[in-house]
């Protein structure tokens, strides 16, 4: 029986004996002295039936302290879950998929659920769902403006909000009848910054589903959910910014010579060769000069375009600053590389570039360093290469 396993079953169980015993001896009193005991036994019936009501009273509020104090222990491991997940975790559709898990976990009384993102399209997609069959995620792509949220709010959509079934009564949908049965539903807008990222929804097809209270925790949530977003991506742009070159895409210098000295170690360990090659940009300042830094700039991007289109997938190659770029071939030997980098020169030199207002031939000189015969350090390997370099340049009419 339930009491039994209950944390009180013991003394219901108790208590339910107790009343038993008052309820069988109003009855052998009234029926052994007669009905001059029957106003007595009536105060006993309904005082029994009062101390009932109180009870269940109490057993209710039990329970749903009950509840509360599950809400809240789940709600405070998700908050350090989900915080480490987002800044943490580089898989965004696994911080998605916890996210949502761990709102079902608190209200475990919702059918489906989703997290959709807003794509520079206006339209929003699934990024987690529960619930849903794979066939309708795969094609949902649902306009910002057909949305729930939205269409209750008449589009101004700012905090967390209860939709209800008089909501629903009164509001537009592009879904057709049976394709969704809510009339309990819990949207929150997600921000980063000022930017609407995205909606999550809870459902349920039973009115009255959630209440306030519950709308107050999901907007508690989403604001930590926010919270993390925001540090995610600038935390995410701060780490592009030490990687990637803004003009041409090419490694920073810093993160080149990371990658450089991750590389020179694993090469002295199993004894393994690479080239390392720098190039100087020729005539750039004369560009500068005559057409203009933004022609300078095309012109940087232009090779650069070109010298990483000669990289394999585990080669390297990053922007040392200014007009000189530097690059790691691996499992390469000089005269290969030599061959392959010469033929590139001879492509951009054969054909006039439109830069600016004018045209010009681009060019480059460059160097060659073989590890270990040229040197077994970044300096060594380096400094050879840029006397190959300016051996070119000087020869260079």
């Amino acid at each position: 029986m339930w009491w039994k396993s209950h944390p009180l079953g013991a003394g219901f169980g108790l208590f339910a004996a107790a009343q038993a015993g008052v309820v069988a001896a109003g009855l052998v009193s009234l029926v052994w002295f007669g009905r001059d005991w029957a106003p007595l036994a009536a105060v006993l019936v309904l005082s029994l039936v009062f101390l009932n009501g109180g009870l269940l009273l109490v057993h209710r509020r039990f329970e749903a302290l009950q509840e509360a104090s599950r809400r809240l222990s789940l709600l405070a491991e998700m908050n350090v879950r989900v915080n480490r997940e987002i800044l943490l975790n580089e898989d965004i559709e696994l911080i998605y998929r916890t996210i949502l898990n761990y709102l079902f976990s608190v209200f475990n009384r919702a059918s489906t659920g989703s997290i959709l993102i807003l794509g520079p399209d206006g339209y929003l997609t699934f990024a987690a769902s529960r619930g849903f069959t794979e066939e309708f995620v795969a094609k949902f792509h649902l306009k910002l403006e057909d949305c729930f949220l939205y269409q209750a709010t008449g589009g101004d959509i700012q905090e967390t909000r209860l939709i209800t079934t008089a909501d629903f009564r009164r509001i537009e949908t592009v879904f057709k009848p049976g394709e969704w049965e809510y009339k309990s539903v819990i949207s929150a807008p997600l921000f980063i910054g000022d930017r609407l990222f995205g909606i999550l929804n809870l459902d349920s097809p039973v009115s009255g589903t959630y209440t306030p209270q519950d709308v107050l925790i999901v907007e508690q949530f989403r604001t930590q959910i926010e919270i993390g977003l925001l540090a995610r991506e600038r935390y995410t742009t701060n780490i592009k910014r030490y990687q990637v070159d803004a003009l041409t895409g090419l490694f920073t210098r810093r993160y080149f010579e990371d990658l450089l000295k991750v590389s020179l170690d694993r090469a002295q360990r199993q004894q393994e060769s690479f080239v390392l090659a720098l190039f100087d940009v020729d005539d750039l300042k004369g560009t500068n000069d005559s057409l203009g830094h933004l022609a300078g700039d095309q012109m940087l991007l232009a090779i650069a375009n070109e010298l990483r289109a000669s990289c394999r997938y585990s080669d390297i190659i990053g922007r040392l600053g200014g007009d000189e770029f530097i690059a790691c071939y691996f499992q390469s030997e000089m005269p290969v590389m030599e061959k392959n980098i010469a033929g590139i020169r001879t492509k951009l030199r054969a054909k006039p570039m439109r830069l600016g207002d004018g045209e010009c031939r681009l060019s480059f000189s460059y160097g060659l360093a073989t590890f270990p015969d040229d040197g077994t350090s970044q300096d060594a390997l380096i400094a050879v290469a840029d006397k190959r370099l300016y051996a070119m340049k000087s020869d260079t009419p």
